[in-house]
């Protein structure tokens, strides 16, 4: 199984992090890279019923990792991701947010940087994860663009949450807007009405992570919108240990894709 985990092939990592699009259809499956996995159906407060995958790992490791996406597709575009974190000893789980892939039909507007309702589902994961898998002693978060944002404001409010890896994090939700409007030109909405300390990673990291472990911020050195700049920001907010790992020469849709291997060994020096 080793093996095949390291060998998997490139999936579809060239999207945009920065508007929604949900995708219902599973473009391809774990299993057909080798991968073993369970689906899960994982229950929200709000009567959602989210999809999820879980991977075990090969190792009879305690060790328990939630990866959430970036908004674009479903979380069949973390499969290899999800091998990365296989590697470095975890056991795994995947879900799609409401909406998204076979998790319950949720209407989303394109127009939409991300929904409030998104919080309840990665808490919803978090719930599951010590019930179901309370075996696992360490449980740990990984985002992506908004994914790493909502696990910041998220993990940093719950104190089963150990450590947090955040690739290209939004500050808070009205800065992400205007940098994509100054930037990008790209006009997004946001919610109107959310807890800043659960859903905005400047708010969370300054009063409500007293009790994490260590963030990872992951950013590319030619981003524009996730910039060295918001980062160095949330590092001095953080009330808790801190590090960042540079892509060179990549954006956020490449930090992972630019350099797999110095990637990988940011993640197994954090998490070791």
């Amino acid at each position: 199984m080793k093996k095949n985990i390291l060998i998997i092939a490139v999936l579809l990592l060239t999207s945009s992090l920065f508007a929604l699009n949900p995708e219902k259809q599973y473009k391809v499956l774990p299993d057909e890279f080798g991968l073993a996995y369970e689906k899960i159906t994982i229950p929200t407060k709000d009567n959602m019923q989210l999809a999820g995958w879980f991977y075990k790992s090969p190792s009879d490791s305690k060790k328990v990792i939630i990866l959430s996406g970036n908004g674009d597709g479903n979380m069949s575009k973390l499969i290899e991701m999800a091998s990365q974190f296989l590697t470095l000893g975890y056991n795994v789980i995947c879900y799609d947010y409401r909406g998204y892939g076979e998790s319950s039909e949720f209407k989303i507007n394109n127009n939409f940087y991300m929904y409030a309702q998104f919080e309840k589902d990665l808490n919803a994961v978090i719930d599951y994860t010590r019930k179901y898998y309370s075996k696992f002693r360490q449980l740990d978060l990984y985002g992506q663009g908004m994914g790493a944002g909502l696990s910041i404001g998220v993990g940093c409010n719950r104190t089963e949450v150990n450590k947090i890896i955040a690739d290209s994090p939004y500050n808070t939700l009205e800065s992400i807007q205007k940098k994509l409007k100054d930037s990008k030109n790209q006009e997004v909405m946001i919610p109107l009405a959310f807890d800043k300390y659960m859903l905005e990673p400047e708010y969370a990291v300054a009063e409500r992570g007293k009790s994490i472990a260590g963030i990872l911020f992951i950013y590319g050195e030619t981003e524009v919108v996730y910039s060295q700049k918001d980062i160095r920001i949330l590092r001095k907010a953080a009330k808790c240990p801190t590090e960042e790992y540079r892509a060179m020469g990549a954006t956020a849709d490449n930090t992972f894709s630019s350099n797999k291997a110095k990637y990988l060994e940011a993640l197994k020096n954090f998490t070791k």
